[in-house]
């Protein structure tokens, strides 16, 4: 069917997991259904990956704290109202944790990848369970940097659900992802820094993750802007525009990845991306003010919720 001359298909096997909705458009770029009511977009034909590592597993790499590192932790000292227990959805190798800990009685994180649980345990001493149903603690900070995207729906309603189920009036919900209704990815399309179609099942608007949220006794309090996470994404997406391997400067940095082993190959390709990257330095700062301005279309979303109050007979 048609409205206002855009066309969306309805789907009657296919209903939003957020807001209910069966109406569906095709997303800018097509690889994607976006339920027209909330404005979240699923992965249409996703097939499952193997667990990324996405970052070099290193204690000396742990150690540094970058201007990423130390905004995660502004935010995480912003937000807290208790210090018992902080939970991380996603630790990865666990550096959050890591350099978080000593704020808090306990922490612990939940993590699926073999080789970062075995790091963040034997190396970094810490605390992981690989399922939700391990956290027996109520919860005073659940952070999820940056892994609500590469979750299928269930398991979003069930880490959800117990993160309701062990809350109090002080718990605070950390979440950070990729939003779909920003500058960044209506300029880049699928040259978007944050476009990932092998491990991103969900691109979330602000509009889907606030009714997600609410769907679990959660209300906003709050976003945050993000230098590093928009001005980063800005200098990767017009590199990617003259770059066919995607996100190469982010996949070199973090993962340490090469794409080839020709050692003149990989000179080249550094050569090229770096001054590619000096070229677009001024421009990515620029275009970040305009997500400093307007945080609804930010590269980003990130935002902290507290539990939601509800309406007591007063006598």
């Amino acid at each position: 069917m048609s409205i206002y001359g855009v066309n969306y298909l309805k789907i009657l096997d296919k209903t939003c997991f957020i807001c209910g909705s069966k109406i569906f458009a095709t997303s800018l770029q097509g690889d994607y259904i976006k339920c027209v009511a909330c404005g979240h977009e699923t992965i249409k034909n996703y097939k499952h990956q193997s667990f990324i590592i996405n970052e070099i597993l290193s204690v000396e790499g742990i150690n540094k704290q970058g201007l990423l590192d130390k905004f995660k932790q502004k935010v995480l000292k912003k937000c807290t109202v208790t210090n018992d227990f902080l939970l991380d959805v996603g630790s990865a190798s666990g550096k959050f944790l890591y350099h978080n800990k000593s704020f808090f009685k306990r922490c612990a994180g939940i993590e699926v990848t073999e080789e970062c649980i075995s790091f963040a345990k034997n190396h970094l001493g810490l605390e992981i369970v690989k399922d939700i149903s391990e956290v027996t603690n109520n919860i005073s900070v659940a952070t999820f940097w940056h892994s609500l995207e590469h979750m299928s729906d269930e398991n979003i309603q069930k880490i959800l659900d117990v993160i309701n189920s062990k809350s109090s009036d002080d718990t605070r919900v950390i979440i950070s992802v990729p939003n779909n209704e920003s500058l960044q990815y209506a300029l880049f399309g699928d040259r978007y820094a944050y476009y990932d179609l092998q491990s991103h099942i969900h691109q979330f608007s602000v509009k889907s993750l606030d009714k997600l949220m609410e769907k679990y006794g959660f209300e906003k309090q709050c976003n945050f802007y993000s230098f590093p996470y928009s001005s980063f994404g800005y200098l990767q997406g017009f590199v990617n525009l003259v770059n066919p391997i995607h996100n190469y400067l982010y996949y070199r940095k973090k993962r340490g990845q090469t794409f080839t082993k020709s050692k003149g190959k990989i000179l080249f390709l550094d050569i090229y991306n770096f001054l590619f990257l000096l070229l677009f330095i001024l421009p990515s700062l620029l275009f970040s003010i305009h997500d400093l301005i307007h945080l609804d279309k930010g590269s980003v979303i990130t935002a902290c919720y507290k539990k939601k109050i509800t309406n007591k007979q007063v006598y």
